[in-house]
């Protein structure tokens, strides 16, 4: 069953901790992936999104994953490769970061590529050839369109052996779509919103920004949900709230949450975002009514 799978259920998205001047708080990042293992989750996601990984640099990139690698011991952890703008150094960033020991890969589709559906499942399919480990894929917003049609995905799945996808649609009939065209594939759940009705449906895990600061919450969700308790609905109603309140400035919402519960994390950003003070308000009004979990 796609639940027993090694990369299956909640993922716990990495955020890259940054010095007043920009550079990555090394220290800080160790404290940080340390934390988030504490919580139990059943893989990392190294180098994603909310790492602002389109604002780091290849070296930044393979550092980060392999110090997330170390630290994680025999769980898995996972990594974007192909952040580049340039499609033709995927392959070589693909060898580079399986290097560093990921148990898988993540691909993303490059700029402007998803309007061309065709062009895109070959590219994908081109670059899973090459990979030696599992390869998961992802709908990230940091190139539009991002999107990628269940039917390429379904194709993907099962001629070129895609394990997973992170379903950004944040719509149920797209995320029900990707998990009727390709069963035995572990479709992610990103968007809080549809979260609770996604594992319903049969979504195979969950990568949302919620667990960048509050893995230890979509654990009990994941695990509720699957037990079919009936407290996973207050549970998910936190996580909705969470969700809102992280979105008002991310990623510095979720680094001030982090530190908010014990983490020594800066609200740094490279993409220049910045705590406002209705959105620090939002964050602390949460942690302080989720302290008994």
């Amino acid at each position: 069953m796609k639940h027993n799978h090694p990369f299956s259920g909640v993922f716990s998205l990495l955020l890259t901790p940054f010095l007043q001047d920009g550079s990555i708080d090394w220290n800080c990042y160790d404290k940080y992936v340390d934390w988030q293992l504490s919580m139990q989750p059943n893989g990392l996601f190294a180098v994603c999104g909310s790492s602002e990984m389109g604002l780091l640099t290849l070296d930044e990139r393979l550092s980060l994953a392999e110090i997330a690698v170390k630290r994680a011991g025999n769980m898995p952890v996972v990594a974007t490769v192909n952040v580049s703008p340039d499609t033709g150094s995927h392959a070589e960033e693909l060898l580079r970061m399986e290097d560093t020991g990921v148990s898988g890969v993540v691909f993303i589709p490059p700029k402007g590529m998803g309007e061309n559906q065709e062009r895109l499942g070959a590219y994908f399919a081109d670059l899973a050839d090459r990979s030696s480990v599992p390869v998961v894929l992802y709908e990230c917003p940091l190139n539009k369109p991002h999107l990628i049609d269940p039917h390429v995905y379904s194709s993907l799945v099962v001629n070129h052996g895609i394990v997973g996808i992170k379903d950004t649609t944040c719509t149920i009939e797209g995320i029900e779509a990707k998990i009727k065209g390709a069963p035995d594939s572990i479709v992610y759940q990103a968007n809080t919103q549809h979260m609770l009705d996604a594992i319903h449906l049969g979504a195979g895990g969950i990568m949302a920004i919620t667990a960048t600061a509050a893995a230890d919450v979509v654990i009990q969700l994941w695990r509720e949900a699957l037990s079919q308790s009936d407290e996973a609905v207050k549970t998910h109603e936190k996580l909705v709230a969470l969700d809102s309140a992280l979105g008002l400035c991310y990623t510095a919402t979720a680094k001030y949450l982090a530190a908010l519960r014990g983490i020594p994390m800066s609200n740094v950003t490279r993409s220049n975002k910045s705590l406002s003070e209705e959105a620090a308000a939002a964050i602390r009004e949460w942690h302080s009514s989720t302290r008994d979990l």
